[in-house]
Parts: C-alpha cells; structure tokens; sequence
C-alpha cells in the first residue's frame, strides 16, 4: 500500500519510512576517559585545542585538522622522555622543547584531543608480526599504533593516522583499520586511496638514532641507511599489510586468510584475546534507538515515545518533529498525531555539546471515523 492510500485507512498508525541505525556491540565495554579531567583541561587551555577546529564545516574536517596539527608538533623519533612522559599533556610539552616521538604517542596526543572535543576515540594497534603471513623474518618494523575516532556524521569508526599524516578512502568514504585490512585480504587493495597530508612524514634525526641505539632497542651500529631501509616499508602503507592484523581494547582480530602463529622473531608468543565476532572490536556509539507504541485518548491519537542510546558522555536527548527545530526533550514522551505524515527524529547529545547520529520514524495517520 502507498502512502497516499495508507492516509485513508482510518485509525491506522503506519511507519511509511524510518532511519533507525542498529545498536551493535557493548559501548561499555571500554573506558573513553573523562573530557573534563583536569589534566585534559588543562591540555586544552595551554594548546588552544578549540582554535584547531575553529571554521571547519564538518566533523571529517574538523578530525583530519586535529590529525594534521598533532603531526605538525614533532617529528617521528625517539627520545629520553620516552620513558618519563605519563599522558599527552606530557608529551606536547616535551614536543615543545625539540624532543621527538613514534607512533603511539602520536595516536595518545589525538585521541587526547578528539576525547577534549567530545569525539569517542580509542588508540589501537596494527601489524603483521604474530601471524603466519608470507614474510622475511628481518622486515622488522612489522607493527604500528594508530588512533580511530567515531565520526557522527559517517556514523562510523575511521583510522586517522597522525604519524604519517594520512587516512585511507574507499568510494570516497574515510575506513576503519579492519576495513582497510579487509580490503587488502579480499584483494580490493587498489580500491584503497591512500590520502597524505602536510606536513610529511620525516626520518628520525640523527639524534634520534643515537637515543635509540643507546636503548639497545636496535644494533650499536643501526645508522641512517638501516634506518631508511626500515621506513620504507613504514612510508609505504599503501600496501595495506600493516593492517593484517590489529588489536582493540585488548582482543585481536582473528581472521582465517591470516592465522596467528605462536613463534615471533624466534621467540614464543601469544595469549592474545581473539575474536571474529565483529562487535568485539567494532561497537556503535552515540546512537539512538525510538521505541513507539500508539494510543488514544480524549485529546486523539498519540505514540508513546521512548528513547535508548549508546552514548559515551551522554548528556540529554533532542527531538525534532516535522522538520521543526531541534528541542531537548526527555527519555519518555507522548507524541500527537495529525491528519497527514508525522515526522520525528530524535538524537542524543554528549556533555561536550556533540550530537551524535539522529534516529527518525515517519508514521502516516488518518483519524478513526464513527
């Protein structure tokens, strides 16, 4: 039945469009941090962190010039702080000073910022060196620590790395580390844009390299040559190895075209938490659910509205009926009907002020006729 004709059924409640996204996974299941803690406060006064996003027009843009500026603080390197740093505070203020930094504290520093600016962010890890992939066990670098921050607008999770200063797109749409790894196992790679920005990744200083050989982390005689060799492959991501396999919130992902194996670099590994179970790495967050349920009364017809969320941060619920302003509204309320097509969308908002993705039903109503 079309909706013209649903409008001449009387006393009849029918939904003739919806935009309900579904919940997936357990958004509780991890620790988002506090935006309002004194030291994320403190970073966001001393760094002027609001000033970065200031005249973007969109969330995407607003993110990628937060991963732009982060990168723009350092270098990729290594330094005597390493081991002294304790949060990203620490960090943008060792920066200040010349010292340089890899890629997790990189991906500590946005997360940081996006959580300041009320974006759910979580740092992850990704690599290839404890499964069975065809590969030379001297590749070394074979792992990479990497942020994802959920864009309300995509609705989705999407990697940004700050590192390199690039993101991946398919079809135009920014990917998930798991997509972009999914990808290369289907063998869609070349589906896959590599996007870098400035400023560009830079080799670590002869400095750096003195730092870290004095950490033993490589050989006494590990010099700029060695180091080159190194970053090739870290510069080249677009082969999308990197992403074989990654690890969130403690579980890695466990896919059949690439198994884990026990033995890395010669030594015995594992004892990771593995899943395939999509939700375990990739939960919804900020989402809205409408439950409904129609009914009469002296005043007429009405749906009894009730409202859930995934919502880090959650603050209140906003509604919007029949493409009117957006109102805050409470969990539960009633929602009268009139002779034609009712439109409701509803959202939930954080206490940072950010909307996440709106739910909406359009039910069309014809009164009942005696």
């Amino acid at each position: 039945m079309d909706v013209d004709a649903k409008l001449h059924v009387p006393g009849e409640f029918d939904v003739v469009s919806w935009e309900m996204p579904d919940f997936v996974g357990d958004f509780t299941q991890m620790d988002y941090g506090d935006p309002a803690a004194s030291r994320l406060a403190e970073l966001r006064e001393e760094f002027a962190v609001d000033e970065i996003i200031a005249g973007c027009d969109d969330e995407l843009e607003a993110l990628l010039a937060l991963k732009r500026w982060v990168r723009s603080r350092w270098d990729h390197g290594w330094c005597p702080a390493f081991d002294t740093v304790t949060d990203a505070l620490d960090i943008l203020r060792e920066a200040q000073r010349g010292e340089s930094f890899s890629c997790g504290f990189y991906a500590t520093v946005l997360v940081a910022c996006a959580t300041i600016l009320g974006w759910p962010s979580r740092k992850i890890n990704v690599g290839l060196g404890d499964c069975s992939f065809p590969r030379d066990w001297r590749v070394g670098n074979v792992g990479h620590s990497v942020p994802e921050i959920w864009c309300n607008d995509l609705a989705k999770w999407v990697m940004l790395d700050p590192d390199i200063n690039g993101h991946y797109l398919r079809d135009g749409v920014p990917l998930s580390a798991l997509e972009i790894g999914q990808a290369w196992l289907d063998g869609d790679g070349d589906e896959v844009q590599l996007v870098l920005e400035e400023p560009r990744f830079v080799l670590p200083s002869e400095r750096s390299l003195e730092v870290v050989r004095g950490r033993g982390d490589v050989p006494a005689d590990f010099d700029q040559r060695q180091c080159q060799l190194m970053f090739d492959r870290f510069t080249r991501n677009d082969v999308l190895d990197y992403y074989a396999r990654l690890t969130v919130n403690g579980r890695e992902w466990l896919d059949p075209r690439c198994p884990p194996t026990f033995v890395r670099h010669f030594n015995p590994y594992g004892g990771n938490r593995w899943t395939s179970h999509l939700p375990d790495v990739y939960w919804s967050v900020n989402l809205t659910r409408i439950v409904a349920a129609g009914a009469w009364d002296e005043s007429g017809a009405r749906l009894a509205i009730s409202l859930e969320h995934c919502m880090p941060w959650f603050d209140h619920f906003e509604a919007r009926i029949d493409g009117g302003d957006w109102e805050r509204c409470e969990q539960t309320f009633t929602w009268p009907m009139h002779d034609a097509i009712n439109s409701l969308a509803c959202r939930a908002v954080n206490v940072q002020g950010r909307p996440g993705p709106q739910a909406r039903i359009d039910v069309a109503y014809s009164p009942a006729r005696w």
